[in-house]
């Protein structure tokens, strides 16, 4: 055998060697992509635990949209339109049937009639006054979604925390900065700006739309179920005649 067939047959072993090596440092490298994947350990939670803890963080009930429009870039995970309103009948199912749960996803309720306001979210440990929706609240709930969006975004840019896609999450803010009347320029982002106005803006109308939910829970307690102050009215409130024009009369059942 020559002596070129020796180094010949020499490489190939080095470079079977090399490979075999490459394979095992890319196998490793994956296996640490994994675990350090921004936020990676959540993409597979139930919407369900996603959810609570959006309401949580942002301390008023949100919307399907919002909330769908977030969980897209902050987590990586595309939520069907559908899914919510099967979220919505999971979460009665459960209340009603012998699976207790410490916290239930709920809506908020009309502050006349106590109905479901199903496209709004909101915890079941929350008081009753923080899920009611009155004549103004439903823009005050526009600008509190849109303010915890803002500093989601914000958070996300200082780097307190990862998002799956950090420039979606921006725009995503930017729209519900613009959404809200304020002004908003390409490739500028002033979170800090955006959210004072926000303050400014609840500042005028959020203790009067308080004070009308408070007196409107005070009577919701006493017409609704536990049932029904979490997932609203299935029939429509009775009253006496003449008691509250906005009411469903006794005469109507007839």
């Amino acid at each position: 055998m020559s002596r070129s067939t020796d180094d010949i047959d020499h490489l190939k072993a080095q470079e079977a060697d090399l490979e075999r090596r490459l394979n095992e440092v890319r196998e490793r490298r994956a296996e640490l992509e994994k675990l350090t994947r921004p936020r990676g350990e959540k993409k597979g939670r139930p919407l369900r635990d996603i959810t609570l803890d959006m309401l949580q963080e942002a301390h008023c009930p949100l919307n399907s949209l919002l909330l769908a429009s977030v969980i897209r870039p902050l987590h990586g995970r595309s939520i069907p339109a559908t899914r919510f309103g099967t979220l919505s009948n999971d979460e009665a199912s459960s209340f009603e049937s012998s699976r207790a749960r410490p916290v239930y996803l709920c809506h908020c309720l009309t502050y006349d009639q106590g109905q479901a306001v199903k496209r709004f979210w909101a915890r079941s440990d929350w008081p009753l006054a923080d899920r009611i929706m009155g004549p103004m609240t439903g823009r005050i709930l526009f600008l509190k979604g849109a303010a915890w969006t803002i500093n989601l975004a914000r958070l996300v840019s200082e780097e307190q925390i990862t998002a799956d896609n950090r420039d979606t999450l921006q725009y995503v803010a930017a729209d519900q900065a613009r959404d809200a009347g304020f002004p908003v320029q390409r490739t500028k982002f002033p979170y800090d700006e955006w959210l004072a106005m926000i303050a400014a803006a609840l500042n005028k109308h959020e203790a009067e739309d308080r004070a009308l939910r408070e007196a409107a829970a005070a009577e919701l307690e006493q017409q609704l179920s536990e049932r029904d102050q979490l997932f609203g009215s299935r029939t429509g409130l009775v009253s006496l005649p003449g008691s509250r024009r906005s009411w469903r009369s006794t005469n109507d059942d007839r």
